[in-house]
């Protein structure tokens, strides 16, 4: 790490950058790639997004910006795009549609996950009971919010393959995984097909699987 910062200093002290940082939650993590203004040129920027607020207050920046939650109709839409496949909810499901959005936080990754967990569920029963459960959990309690999709997946292979990428597999080729898990007895291609569905992983272009943090703190949490 020393002989990295060095090189860091050496190479770009004079030079403009513009410079991300995502997720950072340890101040060593800042240190070693970015320990001083004086490290990089003039006029460079640094963007670092954390959800750790007393972590900025450790470091020198210069502003502050706190991401805002999703408006009521941009927050039904992105909802409506999950769970209906559609910008708005289809008929006799809005006042529904309506109270899980408010019952989400405003979190847009609960809303597409929560969403695409209701998508196959076309009764009014089966929704005013995940809104009884949204209802019983606190704004602040967001991965009590997400487990909800987790539980209700009706396979046990599923979940444990959900839990089995997020402490292992994330950022791993897809059919690297599958072979993994297939040898492990798990019926792998069913399995990551649910989990895609559900929001609860995404496979890129590239064909890697990722987990958003928040899904994977909480399947982390759940072991």
């Amino acid at each position: 790490v020393a002989s990295g910062k060095v090189i860091l200093q050496e190479r770009l002290h004079q030079k403009k950058i513009f410079l991300v940082l995502d997720d950072v939650n340890k101040v060593e993590q800042l240190n070693a790639l970015c320990g001083s203004h004086e490290w990089f040129g003039q006029g460079s920027r640094i963007i670092i997004t954390t959800r750790d607020d007393d972590l900025l207050g450790k470091l020198e920046v210069h502003h502050r910006y706190r991401m805002k939650e999703m408006g009521d109709n941009e927050s039904l839409e992105l909802f409506s795009w999950h769970s209906f496949k559609q910008p708005n909810p289809v008929e006799g499901f809005a006042d529904l549609s309506r109270d899980v959005v408010k019952y989400s936080g405003g979190l847009p990754l609960a809303l597409e996950v929560i969403g695409s967990f209701l998508l196959t569920r076309k009764r009014k029963t089966e929704w005013k009971s995940v809104l009884e459960k949204l209802k019983l959990i606190p704004n602040s309690k967001v991965l009590e919010k997400l487990r909800i999709s987790f539980d209700g997946l009706s396979d046990d292979d599923v979940q444990e393959i959900f839990l089995d990428i997020a402490f292992f597999f994330i950022g791993m080729d897809q059919e690297d995984v599958t072979s993994i898990l297939e040898d492990c007895g798990y019926y792998a291609v069913t399995g990551i097909s649910v989990l895609v569905q559900q929001s609860l992983i995404t496979v890129d272009r590239k064909n890697k699987i990722g987990m958003h943090d928040l899904l994977r703190d909480m399947g982390r949490e759940i072991v």
